[in-house]
Formats: C-alpha cells, structure tokens, sequence
C-alpha cells in the first residue's frame, strides 16, 4: 500500500502553536495518532504552566519558605531537566532566576529541592517563582515523540511554534528533515535526524531574556540556536546560549560532544560549534 509523502497536524497549546508532520502512514492512521498526541499535550499544559492554577509549578509557586508539595511525573522530570541544564550551564539557564530570596539566604543556596522518591518539592524561599517557558515547549515535544512511538511510528518531525524542531527518522529515501537557521543571505539549511534544534532571540521575547547570574538583561541581539539529543535540553541550552559570550558557547560545545550552537552575528553570518557544524548542508 503506498501513503502520502506525509500528513501535517496543527494544535495551539503553551500559548504557541505546535505541528506534527507524519511521513509514510495513512491519513487516517496519522490522524489517529495526532489526536492523541495533541490530547497529551493539553494534559502536559495543565500540569506545567505556571498560568494554570492548578498546575503543579503555580501550586509551587504558592508555596510558603520551607513548605512541600506533592507533584506530578512531568512536573518532576521536567524540573530534574531544568535543574541538570542550570548544573551543566553554571545557571545560565535557570528555571526559578525569578524568584526572590529571602535577607539571609546565601547567593549560592537552592531555591527549592526536589525529591524524586517521594515526588516532592520544597520551597527554600520566601518567594519562589518557577518558570518552564524556555524548556516546557521542548520537553512536550519530547513526550510527544514518544506518544508517537507507542503507536509505532517512528518517521516524523514536531515543531513547537518557532522556536523548537524535534527530527525523528526523516520520510523513506530521504536523508533528514531539512530545517534552516539564519536569514537570507546567509540562511543555511541542516538535514536533522533524531536530535532536536531550538532557537532563542529577541523576536518573541523582547528584552525578556536574563542572564540569571548577573540579573540583568541579556547584552547578545541576534538569534542563538542549540541542537541537541532531545528537545528539552535544547531549548534550555539555546537560551543559555544567548546569555553566554561567543567563547562560553564554544567552550560548553568542546567539552559536550553531543551538543551544537549557532550564533547570528551583527552582520547576520552564522558562527558554528560542536555536532551541529558537521550537519550544515
């Protein structure tokens, strides 16, 4: 039986919109799928934003100093991924940069622990302020992919919005889903194969990017792109990536041999690093 080259499926959740492209399977199959990967992603959305009110990261960010709460798997492993990224990343990625300490806690304690036996967390501050935008949308597309799985199909590529691509196998004969960065003279093109792309800048976001170590606004104005294995790291390491200087990123990339970057320049040129310049086309 021969099917479409692939079949294309649109969902707004996370405030942005989400796609699923799904090669080599019937419609209706493919469809069948999409339904129940959208379904996920609404499932995802009301356990990790922090605008929901019963989410569990606006139940934490109610928490009082020194209070605990149950939270969900996601929940969990979603901050355990912020938190390994925030380790790997010296915080320049930070989930809770937002958050507000209390007179005599030190610079350096934690805000709030996690205890994965339990599945619990506890608020070290008067304040705390979670905050999954730059890594929610990428760990639903991880958890996305792997809906896909159970229903066996293995050819497909998920966006979430503009900012993060999460390549399966690409469509049969081909070598990769292409996917470009940069812009026009310079806009290049990668053939993407079980890894994920997330690009950070100031288009959506305006000055909204800190850099948690400072507090103080990002000084990079041009775009930032992370490839990685999975989605979620990627989008956390692309906004990392914005608030490192140039060596920072190279740096981070020779010692992560898995990882990639991209950096626009003044002039629009694109800087590589790591994985992700063997993968230029």
């Amino acid at each position: 039986m021969k099917f479409p080259e692939f079949a294309e499926f649109q969902h707004e959740a996370m405030a942005t919109r989400f796609a699923l492209i799904i090669a080599d399977q019937s419609p209706d199959y493919a469809r069948q799928a999409a339904t129940a990967c959208f379904r996920e992603l609404e499932r995802l959305e009301s356990e990790l934003s922090r605008y929901v009110e019963s989410s569990d990261i606006a139940r934490a960010n109610r928490l009082n100093l020194g209070e605990t709460i149950v939270i969900g798997e996601d929940a969990l492993h979603c901050l355990l991924l912020a938190a390994d990224a925030s380790l790997a990343t010296d915080r320049a990625f930070d989930a809770a940069y937002a958050s507000e300490r209390s007179p005599a806690q030190p610079a350096d304690a934690p805000l709030f622990t996690l205890d994965p036996l339990t599945h619990t967390l506890t608020s070290h501050t008067a304040r705390l302020h979670l905050d999954l935008g730059a890594i929610g949308k990428g760990y639903a597309l991880d958890r996305l992919a792997a809906v896909l799985t159970d229903w066996a199909i293995t050819r497909a590529c998920l966006h979430g919005g503009g900012s993060s691509v999460l390549a399966l196998d690409p469509p049969t004969g081909q070598s990769g889903w292409p996917i470009s960065i940069g812009e026009d003279p310079h806009q290049r093109i990668l053939l993407l194969t079980r890894c994920a792309l997330s690009g950070s800048g100031l288009a959506v976001q305006g000055e909204h990017l800190v850099d948690p170590r400072a507090q103080t606004t990002a000084q990079r104005r041009e775009r930032t792109w992370a490839l990685a294995p999975g989605a979620g790291l990627s989008d956390a390491l692309s906004t990392a990536f914005f608030v490192f200087s140039d060596a920072e990123v190279a740096a981070f990339c020779a010692t992560h041999p898995h990882v990639g970057a991209a950096l626009a320049g003044a002039d629009g040129k694109l800087m590589t690093h790591g994985a992700l310049t063997a993968r230029l086309d």
